[in-house]
């Protein structure tokens, strides 16, 4: 009996451990199940499958990054009538200060047809001055005052801080008084805007201008009730036709018109658009991306939800069809802009290493993610989903944003999922619960000390009205704090604990100290400390071996003496803001020993010829480096002043494509000297007694040059027959010596843009701009009055023959 006893107990054992094993079992698969959901949810469902067509179409979107510099253009099908409309209002009319005002819905087209007026050449040569500034529904008087005195007076970050709003309202008044000038206040949503801000207008009785665009007839009329309102019309057929017609076209690069089918359906297509041109052009931007074929066409026409009802111009369907159009690595990256405030221009640096640090980007063979998390910036910006606030010389994106019904779609979306969530002034404590359930949290007002943030992935902050503290036990899975302009007197010790975090973004909160646990963030990508006070500066921070990017703070000289050692910042791509003083050695251990063999960026100033030697080995040793910046400096009797720049060999760096350099030049540097494969060259301040452009045209793959701050002393420029094959954008500002500039004909035939500052005694001979065929855009600042009169007027040297010109 004993025998048979064991089995049995053995055998009931079994099977509870078995019933145990299956309960186990089912729970992995429910939590198998869940993931799966939320993939789909997140639209990362499809993560590592590569399909031959999304290769190519992100080569064609590296290739039009990399091309020539453009303007950012913006469509103004039916505008004309309005544009002249307005401009003869703003021009002619009253002499009082009048408010016009612009009004109709979300995306109909306000901003665009202000933005085209207030560029127009009338405008330009009718008033004294200009400024523009978002209001947006998040508003805050003293930021709009603030904005207008840094635009129209010049007034750096800190003096403006310091300023308060009567202090704001007495400069413009100052400042504005006595001349015409024309403000645009773009985007009110509220009466008391105008009560709060118009003191700061003086009327002069001059024929000033203000123009508001709005969504409320009773915000324009509030302003002024003797102006007539200009209210936008929804677009024709004919006109939405030519607006879809033009942007597909554009995506396909279609040299004849649409094939025949395409007017039929599209103007069927377009009925559900009911002429509203921001769905119109997302629309637009959806088809362009479809097979050119009447079927696909087809597919997006019955797929289209969208009916019209007494509100007969809501497109957030279409909106949402563009949405759930994009693939599904693009979908984070576009709900991620809810967690910026309205009309808010985003960096689009900060952008990418945020997507970085999240995790959305893929890897795409050996490419470094943020040149991929570029790709993905650009390819929303070809689908319409994002809009390019400012690009850099060079072509690429250097700022951008959403308009407010996109933002919108990514906000509704991404609250549904848990994506994230936002923190406003209005926000009450009964919808906590709910936004602590979100993963990521924008807080535009203050981090309330009730908030449950044990989920918290990412922190992001914005305007907050009272001094930040962040207690890091509450965040302990924060993979992104991101504090950029909040003021923080002590970041917490504890921050060390925070071993999730990819990235910590201190810039512009003035910080004085930085804990030494900081070298417990093993996991941290990017560590940026521009405008801040921290000094010292813990040497310990060498020891973050995923480091990636590092920004120093120009502010407070920063000195990083890490220990002599190749294992330390070996993934560093990016340092910028380093500086060199002549105690940046210590014996044999200093930071110029560290072989930084990722190194892409490197931006770094002081007493650069004390250290000549160790420099230029530290230099050329980074093979990979793709943009340098050299600022030479010396400090005398405490200040600070231009020093000379080391005469260093180049030649090896292939990969260097931008080079800054600032500081006196005894004299130009080799042609055989400079990377072969450079792009980008500006010199400030070097003082050249000998023609430049002699050498500097020799440069074959040369696309941006840029001279500035006496960058030459002498008095005469040559550009020759044949030289700079490639220079795409030219810009010369504060050359005050330079008076005779030759252009030979067949000289600088690919130039484009043309820029010319304060350089007050230049004359361009024998026949001005006219060698220069390819010019589209020219731009001219502190110039003499004939000078500009004359290129105004289409005639003397300085004109060439050409139809698209920027504003002067």
């Amino acid at each position: 009996m004993g025998f048979k006893r064991y089995f049995f107990v053995k055998f009931l054992r079994e099977l509870v451990a078995r019933r145990k094993d299956r309960r186990q079992i089912e729970r992995i698969k429910t939590r198998i199940h869940e993931i799966s959901e939320s993939r789909t949810t997140y639209g990362i469902e499809n993560i590592g499958r590569n399909g031959d067509g999304k290769n190519l179409q992100v080569c064609e979107v590296r290739e039009r990054r990399r091309s020539s510099p453009r303007p950012f253009e913006e469509d103004v099908v039916g505008l004309v009538e309005d544009i002249e409309m307005l401009e003869d209002r703003l021009i002619s009319g009253d002499s009082r200060r009048c408010v016009v005002s612009v009004i109709g819905m979300a995306g109909l087209g306000k901003t665009t047809l202000a933005k085209k007026i207030y560029h127009s050449n009338n405008i330009k040569r009718h008033f004294d001055c200009f400024a523009w500034v978002y209001v947006s529904e998040e508003y805050r008087a003293e930021e709009v005052l603030r904005d207008l005195v840094k635009r129209l007076i010049g007034f750096g970050k800190m003096e403006l801080e310091k300023m308060q709003k009567e202090d704001l309202v007495e400069e413009l008044l100052g400042f504005l008084n006595n001349k015409r000038y024309i403000i645009v206040l773009d985007d009110i949503w509220r009466i008391e805007v105008w009560d709060n801000l118009k003191e700061a207008f003086p009327d002069s009785v001059n024929g000033s201008r203000i123009m508001f665009t709005t969504r409320f007839k009773d915000v324009a009329l509030h302003a002024d009730p003797r102006s007539s309102l200009h209210e936008l019309s929804l677009l024709d057929d004919a006109d939405s036709w030519e607006l879809l017609s033009r942007k597909v076209s554009l995506e396909w690069n279609a040299v004849t018109s649409l094939p025949p089918w395409s007017e039929e359906i599209g103007k069927q297509i377009l009925r559900k658009c009911g002429g509203l041109p921001l769905a119109i052009v997302a629309l637009g931007g959806l088809l362009s991306r479809r097979e050119p074929s009447y079927g696909e066409w087809l597919k997006v026409l019955q797929s289209v939800h969208w009916q019209l009802t007494q509100d007969p111009v809501q497109c957030a369907d279409i909106l949402a069809l563009s949405y759930f159009d994009l693939p599904f690595y693009l979908k984070p990256c576009f709900l991620y802009f809810g967690l910026f405030p309205e009309d808010f221009e985003i960096s689009a640096r900060r952008l990418i290493l945020l997507w970085v640090a999240e995790g959305f980007v893929q890897p795409r063979g050996q490419e470094p993610l943020e040149d991929v998390a570029e790709d993905y910036l650009e390819e929303l910006v070809g689908r319409s989903m994002v809009q390019v606030a400012t690009r850099k010389s060079n072509g690429r994106i250097k700022t951008c944003l959403v308009h407010d019904l996109l933002r919108e779609l990514a906000v509704t979306r991404a609250k549904e999922d848990r994506f994230l969530d936002i923190i406003h002034d209005e926000t009450k404590i009964s919808s906590m619960r709910t936004i602590a359930r979100a993963r990521r949290l924008a807080a535009h007002f203050n981090v309330p000390s009730s908030l449950n943030t044990g989920k918290l992935r990412t922190l992001l902050c914005f305007d907050l009205n009272e001094p930040i503290h962040i207690e890091a036990k509450r965040f302990k899975l924060l993979r992104v704090l991101d504090l950029e302009g909040a003021y923080i007197a002590k970041l917490d010790s504890a921050i060390g604990k925070l071993v999730h975090l990819r990235y910590l973004g201190l810039r512009g909160t003035w910080l004085k100290n930085l804990p030494s646990s900081v070298r417990y963030l093993y996991n941290l990508q990017t560590l940026d400390l521009r405008e801040t006070l921290i000094n010292p500066f813990p040497p310990t921070i060498s020891r973050l071996q995923h480091l990636r990017h590092l920004y120093f703070s120009e502010v407070q000289p920063m000195i990083l003496i890490p220990p002599v050692t190749t294992n330390y910042l070996q993934n560093l791509q990016t340092l910028k803001g380093l500086y060199i003083s002549d105690d940046s050695l210590s014996g044999k251990e200093h930071c110029l020993d560290i072989k930084l063999t990722e190194l892409r960026e490197l931006d770094f100033h002081g007493h650069l010829c004390t250290h000549q030697e160790h420099l230029e080995k530290w230099i050329l040793n980074s093979k990979g480096l793709e943009r340098l910046k050299l600022k030479a400096t010396t400090k005398m009797i405490g200040v600070v002043t231009t020093a000379a720049i080391p005469q260093w060999d180049f030649s090896s760096l292939t990969h260097l494509y931008k080079l800054h350099l600032s500081g006196f030049m005894a004299k130009m540097f080799d042609i055989q000297c400079f990377p072969t494969n450079l792009a980008e060259l500006s010199l400030t301040g070097s003082l050249l007694m000998e023609d430049p452009m002699e050498k500097l045209e020799k440069l074959k793959s040369l696309r941006v040059l840029k001279l500035k701050q006496s960058a030459y002393v002498g008095k005469e420029m040559t550009c020759s027959s044949g030289g700079f094959p490639q220079l795409q954008f030219l810009k010369l500002s504060f050359m005050y010596s330079v008076e005779q500039w030759r252009i030979e004909e067949g000289a600088m035939c690919n130039l484009r843009r043309l820029e010319i500052v304060d350089c007050k005694r230049l004359k361009i001979v024998p026949r001005g701009l006219w060698p220069v065929p390819s010019l589209r855009e020219l731009k001219m600042g502190f110039m003499p009055g004939d000078a500009q009169l004359k290129i105004q007027e289409r005639q003397g040297e300085n004109w060439y023959k050409i139809e698209q010109v920027l504003p002067i």
